[in-house]
């Protein structure tokens, strides 16, 4: 029984070795990112860039906001801490929906939750 097998797996692996076809290619499934990520990205480098001294912590997307037609905004809270101090602040990213294009970034510290 056990030759049987063995004779069965070389005549497999030969017949594949000799024919035209194509292995079979696994399957690769990628999570794709989501649509905010740029946006997240751009988020947390101007806020690196506004509070250098700071840390980020925590990140949240909020939201996307259509503000008229054309432009929409993409919201994001980051925790972050400085000397021992967390506090929030929120990102907003002003985005030409059409096109998928940067207008503007504005940044408003959170008041502490305490």
């Amino acid at each position: 029984m056990f030759g049987n097998i063995i004779v069965k797996a070389v005549f497999l692996l030969l017949s594949m070795a000799y024919t035209d076809s194509k292995p079979i290619e696994p399957v690769h499934i990628h999570a794709s990112a989501p649509s905010y990520a740029k946006w997240g990205r751009m988020a947390m480098e101007e806020t690196a860039k506004a509070y250098r001294d700071s840390s980020i912590i925590d990140y949240k997307y909020e939201g996307r906001f259509e503000t008229n037609n054309e432009n929409a905004e993409e919201r994001f809270l980051l925790w972050l801490v400085h000397d021992g101090r967390e506090f929030g602040v929120r990102v907003t990213i002003t985005i030409r929906t059409s096109t998928d294009t940067f207008l503007s970034s504005k940044i408003e510290e959170i008041p502490s939750r305490s």
